[in-house]
């Protein structure tokens, strides 16, 4: 009988043992953060920052591996995040693009097949050209682009917010632009300046950084004009109600469990306040303030709900 009881006792503790190895509190080993950019890039900047506030705080007892995943204009880092096991190893960042890429039909997923953990901040963005162009404001552009429409180049990334943007301009202001592909702002920026295009859509701390290699902005689609750049106009002192800002939202698969999001949500917003973070994240140009999943999804939802019909009306105008 004491054999019996000794058997049992063995069996129940390394049943035990098997169950807390089974059910260990996440995270047991680092946790991937896939960033749809090469390394450098302000997506990868904003990774870059949480990523050393977790080695120095160690919120959750692991850190962040980040893995940059370039190509076809973030589809492809964004499709592994979503497609990855929703355990909370592997989650992601992006921009307005995860709406816009599938308004374009560039994929058939947005931020709906994502669990949004949150934003980390944004930035505002605005059209420039370069200073040797003989589109020195706004208005130099609108009438050219009205005398001449489809001569006014766009340097462009298809099918993200740089391209949404200046098509609201066109359907707003009632001219037309001619869109050429050359990708993100590093490249964009060359093209512009170069002459090889007309404008192109910037963030605000890439103007500035570029001020000096004649980078000229125009307009600022922001509520109201940014202290960096007192005298660049809003679009809406220009009458064209447009406001559009660059965020960051970070994402994971689908059916994460509900406490690992929140793990992961208290992590970002941790980092968002933290003072050193906070100003390492304004150093790269954003606006440090943490964005809660509800309110990042209400910012996407604007933007599927402001981008589907603009596409709606491209396509129309085309088959005709």
């Amino acid at each position: 009988m004491k054999r019996l009881i000794a058997s049992l006792a063995c069996g129940l503790a390394l049943t035990a043992g098997l169950a807390t190895s089974a059910f260990a509190e996440y995270p047991e080993r680092p946790i991937r953060v896939i960033v749809p950019t090469d390394a450098g890039g302000s997506v990868d900047a904003i990774a870059r920052v949480i990523q050393r506030h977790v080695e120095a705080n160690n919120p959750l007892g692991q850190n962040l591996a980040v893995v940059n995943m370039p190509g076809a204009g973030g589809t492809i880092a964004t499709r592994n995040v979503k497609d990855a096991d929703p355990d909370g190893y592997t989650i992601g960042l992006w921009h307005e693009g995860l709406v816009t890429s599938k308004v374009m039909g560039v994929v058939d997923f947005d931020h709906t097949d994502f669990q949004i953990l949150g934003g980390t901040g944004y930035t505002e963005i605005g059209l420039a050209t370069g200073k040797s162009n003989d589109i020195k404001t706004y208005a130099d552009m609108a009438a050219k682009a009205t005398a001449n429409p489809d001569t006014v180049l766009v340097a462009t990334n298809v099918g993200l917010a740089v391209h949404f943007v200046p098509l609201m301009l066109e359907d707003m202001a009632g001219y037309q632009l001619r869109y050429v592909q050359t990708g993100g702002g590093a490249k964009r920026f060359p093209s512009v300046v170069a002459g090889h295009t007309d404008v192109a859509i910037f963030g605000v701390s890439e103007m500035i950084k570029w001020a000096e290699a004649d980078l000229n902005p125009l307009v600022i689609f922001s509520k109201e004009r940014v202290p960096e750049l007192p005298d660049v106009p809003t679009a809406r002192e220009l009458g064209l109600d447009i406001v559009a800002d660059g965020h960051r939202f970070w994402l994971a698969p689908k059916d994460t469990p509900a406490d690992i999001v929140a793990q992961l949500t208290d992590m970002l917003r941790n980092a968002v306040n933290d003072p050193t973070s906070k100003g390492e994240l304004e150093a790269a140009g954003f606006r440090a303030v943490f964005i809660e999943p509800g309110e990042a999804i209400e910012v996407l939802n604007n933007w599927r709900d402001r981008a589907v019909p603009l596409m709606d009306k491209v396509n129309q105008l085309q088959t005709n």
